[in-house]
């Protein structure tokens, strides 16, 4: 039977961007993780799509109620619920 060959080591290369206003973020040490920069958004591009103050309290009162649903009802505090699903819709529309 024949020997084996040592598996070779793949490395990705390293991406470069060809707009020199974009900053490259350094290489992470651990295992090869590679830290992504994020590009810049264009001008003209809203930075969250526009929600109605009347969608954005509907998805909240949906958001809340899915999370008393989790816990099954029981107990809790529905003012809690409330505040979470408003952080959690803020933060999702912010993104």
């Amino acid at each position: 039977m024949a020997e084996e060959q040592p598996k070779k080591r793949v490395t990705k290369p390293k991406e470069v961007s060809a707009d020199p206003k974009v900053a490259t973020a350094p290489r992470a040490s651990a295992r090869g993780a590679v830290a992504v920069s994020k590009k810049p958004r264009a001008a003209g591009r809203p930075k969250s799509p526009q929600v109605s103050a009347a969608d954005r309290q509907r998805m909240i009162a949906e958001r809340a109620y899915y999370l008393a649903e989790a816990r099954g009802f029981a107990g809790g505090d529905c003012q809690a619920d409330w505040y979470a699903a408003e952080s959690w819709i803020d933060a999702h529309l912010s993104a």
